[in-house]
């Protein structure tokens, strides 16, 4: 009984991370439609966000290490983003080209 018990109390540890993880940012889902300049435009069901892409920001591609210019419309994307100066803004940026 004590090893169920443990073993709840880890994985709701370890859940409660995951959920919090990224604190007060936004999470921007769909897939890229336009990218001008360092503004990507991702849009799922019908509804498009803006998202500035700054200096800081980070990147995966394909589950490995990644760079702004591996993002190509099409691309499906998990962007974690805040606001600044009342835009978003991607802290990071995970991208699954659709074609690999």
């Amino acid at each position: 009984m004590k090893r169920i018990i443990s073993i709840v109390a880890i994985a709701l540890l370890t859940f409660g991370v995951l959920v919090f993880a990224h604190g007060d940012m936004d999470h921007v889902l769909g897939t890229v439609t336009k990218i001008v300049g360092n503004v990507v435009t991702v849009e799922k069901d019908g509804k498009a966000t803006k998202v500035v892409l700054a200096a800081f920001t980070t990147y995966e591609a394909n589950g490995a290490a990644g760079k702004q210019s591996d993002l190509m419309v099409g691309d499906r994307v998990v962007i974690h983003a805040m606001k600044m100066d009342g835009k978003e803004t991607a802290h990071t940026v995970r991208l699954v080209h659709p074609h690999k």
